[in-house]
């Protein structure tokens, strides 16, 4: 039950940045100190980030409600390249402790989305297989 619940917190959590990505691309871009350069610029900050994020808000918060949690792997594949793309980065051009947070909840995230969506099928193919 915590797990599910703690996936919920991360749908909700990727809300933010979608909603923000679609509807408020211009306050968005400012938080991660990128400057879209006029329309197409903001139609790139909704297009590639504030929509997938959506999708992967979406993805989150089904497959918690419904029980289907190998919707989950693609999310936890997904946020575990972006954590390590920030720790790539972090050695390449350094850390500082906003980076390192971020890192930690990406990492608590990638963590937790895909052993929700692993343990369910060890979980059934024990009990299909008792011995």
């Amino acid at each position: 039950m915590f797990i599910r619940i703690a996936v919920i917190f991360f749908g909700v959590g990727f809300l933010i940045p979608g909603f923000l990505g679609v509807f408020r691309p211009e306050q968005l871009a400012e938080g991660l100190a990128l400057t879209p350069d006029g329309s197409a610029g903001l139609l790139t900050v909704r297009a590639l980030i504030g929509a997938p994020y959506l999708a992967m808000a979406a993805i989150a918060i089904y497959a918690a409600l419904r029980g289907q949690w190998a919707l989950l792997v693609p999310l936890a594949a997904i946020e575990g390249v972006m954590t390590l793309v920030r720790i790539m980065t972090g050695i390449t051009e350094g850390f500082d402790s906003a980076s390192i947070r971020i890192i930690i909840v990406e990492l608590v995230c990638t963590v937790v989305l895909a052993l929700r969506a692993i343990l369910p099928a060890r979980n059934a193919r024990q009990q299909s297989n008792p011995l």
